[in-house]
């Protein structure tokens, strides 16, 4: 874990430093919009029911 948060602090630095970081903001920004639009309840199939008589 401890190398993971090395290797994300990086990455910051170097967006910030090649002013990119706006760019990737708003990328993140529409990668969470996409999971939440993919997790939403709506989009899991239905339940199986029993047929009615």
């Amino acid at each position: 874990m401890n190398n993971l948060i090395k290797i994300a602090t990086l990455l910051a630095f170097a967006a910030v430093a090649s002013g990119n970081l706006p760019k990737i903001l708003l990328h993140v920004k529409k990668a969470q919009m996409r999971l939440i639009q993919d997790s939403k309840a709506s989009t899991w199939r239905k339940a199986m029911t029993l047929p009615s008589r």
